[in-house]
């Protein structure tokens, strides 16, 4: 059952991810226009900035926050984790699981109330292009939510790991391969 939850979340991710991709793209091409425009034609995108920073970036950033989870590709320090016992790694897994599903639970559920009133009061961006705040509000409770499934899928395979004493989900890999800090 954990099996085929987590392989669904991991097909949401990989479209939330490649939709990531497409927005970095999107900034290349949009920069590298922006920069023809300035320099040569003397006619930059009033709007490039606006889109970047308001939409594309957020989109990269919360469209890939569960799958960088899932996948160990974000920031850890593990310093003691090296010198515990599987079991000891799984309750500090559980642990982190907890703290994080508190943590982005709230960041959803707020970022989801934002979005829906920013989407009733039609709210816009104030600048050249009135454009409107909701989609990248939008994308906060999207990602927050993501890997706030992605946290309570994680925390119930490390909680039967430790019950059953086989492992339902592994650990990092620098804990699964024994490497450990000297």
């Amino acid at each position: 059952m954990i099996d085929g939850l987590l392989k669904a979340l991991r097909a949401i991710e990989n479209v939330a991810s490649t939709i990531a991709a497409a927005f970095m793209f999107a900034i290349m091409v949009i920069v590298f226009g922006d920069v023809i425009m300035r320099y040569v034609f003397n006619r930059p995108f009033s709007w490039a900035y606006d889109l970047i920073s308001l939409y594309l970036m957020a989109g990269i950033f919360f469209l890939v926050l569960s799958e960088a989870y899932a996948s160990h590709a974000h920031v850890s320090v593990d310093i003691l984790q090296q010198k515990f016992s599987p079991a000891m790694i799984r309750v500090s897994e559980i642990v982190t699981c907890i703290v994080g599903i508190a943590v982005f639970s709230l960041i959803a559920y707020l970022g989801y109330l934002r979005a829906v009133d920013s989407f009733e009061s039609a709210d816009v961006m104030a600048g050249a292009i009135p454009w409107p705040m909701w989609p990248s509000i939008g994308l906060v409770p999207f990602g927050a939510g993501l890997i706030t499934i992605r946290l309570a899928l994680h925390l119930i395979a490390h909680v039967l790991s430790l019950a059953t004493g086989r492992s339902v989900i592994a650990l990092p890999s620098s804990h699964a391969a024994g490497e450990t800090f000297e």
